[in-house]
């Protein structure tokens, strides 16, 4: 009993839609908070820790698996994939970058701020956005213990946004923004893996020096394949290293 208890409290309950995407993503997070230890409860218990149908949780439990982060298996549940942290879920943007540098015990703040003009003044080249296009730029910066430690670059045309007077706040995950206020989600993002070293004043914002740094081009797109939007990402070495999931 006090065992179903101590579940049953692990996460908080749900009623908004899309039911499928907010249960995974609170599962996911559980998870990753260390919640639940190998393995998850059944269908029916995480239906009702979050209030929603055996139908509901089945479909976030495919999208976890077509991830990598659990395995099912008939007979012995669903266990919880020993690789499963966030750094080797960074790159697919199942978590935060924010979340990544508290994971890694540093003190994080987040900054946000945007302007309005064309793509090739935010110093992005060949990633599919014309430069002359007026864009929405998104400059974000992820401070850890007071020293720079991600510095991105978003690009996204204007008329890809359902307001042409937009005049809001810019949310710092893209995924985010994109269901809130443009015409199309994204659905998926492709990532380049560029290692970078600066080569003058302009190239970075991190505060590297002459050490490498990583640098994502990342181009992101809806369900059915058009481009939406670029970023370039610049990660500082000293806080972490991208790990990448492979699996037959």
């Amino acid at each position: 009993m006090a065992a179903a208890a101590q579940s049953k409290s692990a996460m908080a309950r749900i009623d908004n839609v899309p039911l499928a995407e907010r249960a995974r993503g609170l599962i996911l997070q559980a998870i990753l908070d260390k919640r639940f230890n190998e393995r998850l409860p059944s269908e029916e218990a995480l239906a009702d820790m979050l209030n929603v149908s055996r139908t509901t949780i089945r479909t976030a439990l495919q999208g976890l698996e077509q991830d990598g982060i659990i395995t099912r298996k008939r007979a012995v549940g669903t266990t919880i994939n020993e690789h499963v942290r966030p750094t080797s879920l960074a790159l697919h943007r199942l978590v935060g970058f924010d979340g990544l540098l508290r994971e890694k015990g540093h003190e994080v703040e987040v900054e946000v701020s945007w302007r309005r003009g064309p793509a090739a003044s935010a110093g992005i080249d060949d990633l599919g956005v014309d430069g002359d296009q007026d864009s929405l730029i998104a400059e974000k910066s992820y401070v850890a213990d007071g020293s720079l430690a991600i510095y991105i670059r978003d690009i996204v045309p204007w008329e890809n946004l359902r307001d042409g007077d937009f005049a809001g706040d810019v949310p710092a995950s893209i995924f985010e923004f994109s269901a809130r206020d443009w015409h199309q989600r994204v659905d998926h993002a492709l990532a380049e893996i560029v290692p970078m070293v600066r080569t003058g004043p302009d190239t970075t914002k991190l505060e590297v020096g002459d050490a490498p740094f990583t640098r994502l081009h990342e181009r992101h797109y809806s369900a059915r394949g058009e481009l939406l939007a670029v970023s370039i990402i610049d990660v500082d070495n000293r806080f972490f290293h991208f790990e990448v999931f492979r699996r037959r």
